[in-house]
């Protein structure tokens, strides 16, 4: 197939923008859409706004109007590696088209400049073909011309590392990956591990905190799942020896998923790690994220003050964000400026600032901080304190009329605060600037379809630290069904303890006391830990000792 030698590209920008904001006739307004539809990069809002017009869809939609077009979304059309035989990735990408239909004697294409008669034209001529042409934007034309031409490219730089991958493996890598997701989605995980081994590559979901074994897969299809899941996440195709991370959003069964996705290379192929986000759980109320009535009232407190430190920690995956966004819903207010800046930004949150750290930059959560205190920020949330610099910023806002909230990776509350001195940040910024912690854990629940009760040994109950229980007192359990998928467990729910500072823990941090002597001085004052909280749920029939033991210490 022979090129025209032209090149066809769109122009820059609107060379009169004068003509755009008073357009004299329906022909000029026409021209003047088309020139906005053209360009390469989105237009911006106020060039959208001179030409009449809201954003870069009201532009194609008004085009494919005045041309008597199809105005195709497509981003709701599925197009494959398999049309790129239709038109060389040279053509497509010189003249901006997208084959998204082949059929006998008929091709129909997607442009962002349907104006170009003499292309299509001769296009039809080329193809022997009837060219039906629709509109689209130019970001959408970006983006299917990647999710067509990538594949192919993946194709070729794997088999010159030695691992062929055909186009035709490529496709089944898509099938796997939706399977796998699809499935994921639906058992509740909230990770999915792709592995390699030598010769296998196994698939485990992470259930309510517990990792399982789900799908084993030749290890002939792990180069092409990666290179699936990379395109998907925008990552580099042709990098293996390096961790990258990006993220994915699809459509499944009319529900959008957005994941997480972290690529790690290990002995025998890259390492796939895909976090299944879930939106709803940003939005959550307090009163739905399992704190006990007490607990409530004494987070509301600590959040109601105008200033001063609040730190939210435990291991990953114990919610400690869901329960830091739920505080951020909770004070939300359009007379509030709040600033948060994270690693990485899980959820989108309405009326929110969020910031994204970018270490290869030299965006740190510590750089980033400087910045929002010049912002005029009345709460901060901090996406987790890892170093001095970054604790000594927090405590220092706090102390300055700044509401600042964090997160930790401790065992519980009092080690939260020996932790901060242990990084190098001095008891005479942390006592005046604390106002609580909260410690947590999630503990799996029994499930409902197969609980049944049963009478500890004595051995499960010393474990547990517990004398020996009234004659005829029974505990539950799972047995397994279906519908826990035999492993006695159906969701979690979040056990807490809140150390909520008073005068004297003050002055006990201000003198420097350890974990131990804070813990004291807090029982004295009512402190309930998760070992207590854990045993309370475990009485009431809602979790199992096991759960009590493998998740709390006495």
């Amino acid at each position: 197939m022979n090129f025209p030698g032209r090149r066809i590209d769109p122009p820059a920008a609107i060379e009169d923008a004068s003509r755009a904001a008073t357009p004299r006739s329906d022909a000029e307004r026409r021209q003047v859409s088309l020139s906005l539809l053209r360009q390469r990069e989105e237009p911006t809002a106020a060039v959208l706004r001179e030409a009449g017009h809201a954003d870069l869809q009201s532009v194609a939609d008004h085009v494919a109007q005045q041309l008597k077009l199809p105005r195709l979304q497509l981003d709701e059309v599925e197009v494959g590696p398999t049309l790129a035989t239709v038109i060389p990735k040279v053509m497509a990408e010189r003249h901006w088209i997208v084959p998204i239909f082949a059929g006998e004697g008929e091709v129909t294409i997607a442009t962002c400049d349907p104006s170009r008669l003499e292309v299509f034209d001769w296009l039809g001529r080329e193809l022997r073909s009837n060219v039906l042409v629709v509109v689209a934007t130019s970001p959408e034309i970006k983006r299917a011309l990647r999710r067509i031409y990538e594949p192919l490219e993946a194709t070729k730089l794997h088999s010159a590392s030695g691992e062929a991958v055909s186009a035709e493996e490529l496709m089944q890598a898509t099938a796997i990956v939706d399977r796998i997701v699809a499935r994921g989605v639906d058992a509740g995980a909230s990770d999915i591990h792709i592995e390699a081994a030598e010769a296998e590559t196994q698939i485990r979901y992470r259930v309510d905190g517990v990792m399982r074994v789900v799908e084993v897969i030749p290890i002939a299809s792990h180069a092409a799942i990666v290179s699936r899941i990379k395109i998907l996440a925008l990552l580099d195709i042709s990098e293996r020896q390096v961790p990258q991370d990006g993220r994915i959003k699809i459509k499944l069964n009319k529900r959008e998923i957005d994941l997480r996705v972290s690529v790690l290379p290990t002995y025998f192929g890259e390492k796939v790690v895909c976090r299944i986000l879930d939106n709803s759980r940003a939005c959550l109320p307090l009163s739905e994220l399992g704190f006990e009535t007490h607990q409530l009232e004494a987070f509301q407190r600590m959040i109601r003050n105008p200033y001063g430190l609040l730190l939210v920690t435990g291991p990953t995956g114990s919610g400690k964000s869901t329960t830091l966004y739920g505080a951020l819903n909770s004070v939300r207010s359009p007379e509030l400026n709040i600033v948060s800046v994270e690693d990485p930004v899980e959820y989108q949150l309405p009326g929110i600032n969020q910031v994204q750290v970018n270490v290869k930059r030299g965006l740190t959560f510590s750089g980033a901080l400087r910045s929002i205190l010049r912002q005029d920020p009345n709460v901060i949330l901090i996406g987790e304190i890892r170093d001095q610099e970054t604790g000594v910023i927090a405590a220092e806002a706090a102390l300055t009329g700044h509401l600042v909230m964090a997160s930790m990776h401790t065992n519980d509350a009092a080690s939260a605060i020996t932790r901060l001195t242990e990084m190098g940040i001095e008891p005479y910024l942390i006592a005046p600037s604390l106002v609580g912690v909260i410690a947590q854990r999630l503990v799996r629940k029994i499930c409902r379809d197969c609980s049944e009760t049963y009478q500890p040994a004595a051995a499960e109950l010393d474990a547990m630290g517990l004398p020996e229980l009234p004659p005829g007192t029974l505990l539950s359990r799972g047995r397994g069904c279906a519908t826990c998928l035999k492993t006695g467990y159906k969701g979690r729910t979040a056990i807490r303890e809140i150390l909520e500072v008073n005068d004297a823990l003050r002055a006990q941090i201000g003198q420097g006391a350890n974990a131990s002597e804070l813990r004291e001085s807090a029982n004295a004052s009512g402190f309930r830990s998760m070992r207590i909280q854990a045993l309370e749920r475990l009485f009431e029939g809602v979790t199992t000792a096991q759960e009590v033991i493998r998740l709390t210490r006495g």
